[in-house]
């Protein structure tokens, strides 16, 4: 039971207007812990879909049957469908133990996921996905949980930067893995179930670290956003807001579209030019996949914009940023657009994925960390229901890309076997691309096109439902600040 007295205290302490320093090591320990679940996560784009599905054909009896290879689309589908059940009781995990408490559980609950995974991707693959599941409950307790960690601690001034870098933990996250998993791979001896036991490791590792470093703020440290414990009745008026809505639903759709792209981008880069890919080795579409998908940790210049921007003009962040995304939507996995693709992709990466979460405490924070927690769970919520139906949306996209892409491996590996070397890779790849041309393989983007632009057309009319009332824009005082007034509407 909740001490009445401190209750008292903590509404009465006056919120902090500098930043305090012990700010900033619980922000990096809660951006790590996200960071060890991208690993767990997104490890299959990392070493590319035709990688796993080879290992799987030769270590795992389900798939003597090809058809059966189907299933794969549910290994990065589950885990946002694990999420998005998860996203809104975890909610109420961070208001019954706290989020200190809530990001630990979430951090030991992806552990055991991954463990789970470990044991039975080369026996029971319906059991390997089942610990994916796992993972995705996982992921959606930590993140529900981290940005309110963040917002207990930043005061108005600094939150919107300290969310941004606190939202940089996927893009690095899918960046190092994309530039570290083949060879993660290879010193594990290419045996996948060794190469989910690191991540295990890897989650217990920064789990242990959350857990020593970070504290709740005292009363002198504290932000606008309280750390008291609301019930969910008094804090859900601050839910009545047509603009959080629309940012909820547009957050969804900007997942949606740019968790197609983190999927097979480095698949593409390394599909045969003949065949309608770069015809990059690993290593460069590693480093360069990676890259481009970690351009979500350009969120701090996003966050810096939005705090220099006029409350009743931040929508306009986001509205940017949803049509770059429409734009990288049409270009994708194209050659000829490939260098617009980048620009607008980062572009758009960089201002959504540092808005959005700080937009949600300028509408709920007078409802402490409880509304904050609830307001990021919807925000999670949208999140990953956009994820779920990327994997089977754009699976026939996926189809002709892993039949492209398989050319280039299914060549090497010819080679190797003969004898050859890797200076012999070159030949092989372009005698087996124009055999696979002949024989109509071949990458078709507009399958990726009409999977992603129509919905992105939908986010940028809801990105412009985020824009205030003329109503709420007058009712701001000269002097107020601005997110106290945005949290009155």
């Amino acid at each position: 039971m909740s001490n009445p007295n401190a209750a008292v205290a903590a509404r009465e302490a006056k919120p902090v207007e500098k930043t305090p320093s012990y700010a900033w090591p619980c922000l990096i320990t809660s951006v790590l812990a996200g960071i060890a679940l991208v690993f767990a996560w997104q490890w299959l784009p990392g070493i590319t879909f035709p990688v796993f599905k080879n290992w799987l054909a030769e270590n795992n009896a389900l798939f003597a049957n090809p058809a059966n290879f189907e299933l794969m689309s549910n290994v990065m589908g589950l885990v946002p469908i694990g999420a998005l059940i998860m996203a809104l009781p975890a909610s109420y995990l961070v208001r019954k133990i706290g989020p200190k408490a809530a990001t630990v559980a979430g951090l030991a609950l992806g552990a055991v996921g991954t463990a789970v995974s470990a044991v039975f991707v080369g026996d029971n693959f319906y059991a390997f996905l089942v610990g994916r599941f796992i993972l995705g409950v996982a992921l959606a307790t930590t993140i529900v949980a981290g940005p309110t960690c963040v917002s207990v601690w930043f005061p108005d001034a600094t939150r919107g930067r300290a969310m941004a870098i606190w939202s940089i933990w996927a893009p690095v996250g899918i960046f190092v893995i994309n530039f570290i998993g083949n060879n993660v791979f290879e010193m594990a001896g290419s045996d996948m179930v060794a190469f989910q036991w690191i991540w295990v490791a890897v989650i217990v590792v920064f789990a242990v670290i959350f857990a020593i470093v970070f504290r709740e703020p005292r009363e002198n440290e504290r932000s606008q956003v309280s750390p008291e414990r609301k019930s969910f009745k008094e804090v859900l008026p601050f839910f009545k807001s047509r603009q959080l809505w629309c940012l909820i639903l547009m957050f969804a759709i900007y997942n949606y579209v740019n968790y197609g792209f983190s999927q097979y981008l480095k698949t593409w880069m390394q599909t045969p030019e003949l065949l309608g890919g770069l015809g990059w080795d690993a290593a460069a579409a590693g480093l360069w996949g990676g890259l481009i998908c970690a351009c979500g940790a350009l969120a701090p210049i996003g966050g810096l914009i939005l705090d220099k921007t006029p409350r009743d003009k931040k929508y306009l962040c986001v509205v940017v940023g949803i049509l770059f995304l429409a734009l990288a939507s049409a270009t994708f996995s194209q050659v000829t657009f490939f260098l617009p693709y980048v620009v607008f992709f980062c572009a758009g990466n960089m201002l959504l994925n540092a808005c959005c979460r700080p937009l949600v405490p300028t509408f709920v924070f007078k409802g402490g960390a409880t509304a904050v927690a609830f307001g990021l769970s919807f925000l999670t919520l949208g999140q990953y229901a956009g994820q779920m139906f990327t994997s089977y949306v754009m699976h026939p996209f996926s189809d002709t890309l892993t039949a492209a892409s398989n050319v280039a491996i299914e060549a090497k590996q010819a080679v190797l076997a003969s004898g050859g070397t890797p200076a012999d890779f070159g030949p092989a790849i372009a005698q087996a691309a124009q055999e696979a041309a002949a024989a109509g393989i071949h990458v078709d983007p507009m399958l990726a096109v009409y999977a992603l632009v129509p919905v992105s057309i939908v986010g940028i009319l809801l990105a412009f439902g985020v824009k205030p009332s003329k109503k709420q824009a007058a009712s701001a005082p000269a002097g107020k600040p601005a997110d106290e007034a945005a949290a009155q509407h």
